[in-house]
């Protein structure tokens, strides 16, 4: 998601509010995905990620099979 897209009212309710969620990869804590961009008020979603396409995911999953 762009800088400019952040920055852009909720479509639902006008809120410029958004909570970035993460998930933390199991083996590697220092490490997380993230997942999507809600809105605080209404909970509306901006960007869901597809975990499949993620580079970073690919390269762990093969660093975990060594």
């Amino acid at each position: 998601m762009k800088l400019e897209d952040l920055l852009k009212e909720c479509p639902e309710c006008g809120s410029k509010d958004k909570t970035a969620h993460r998930q933390i990869i199991d083996n590697h804590n220092a490490h997380a995905r993230l997942d999507t961009f809600k809105c605080n008020n209404c909970s509306y979603i901006f960007e869901k990620k597809d975990p499949e396409k993620d580079e970073k995911t690919e390269i762990l999953k093969k660093l975990n099979k060594l």
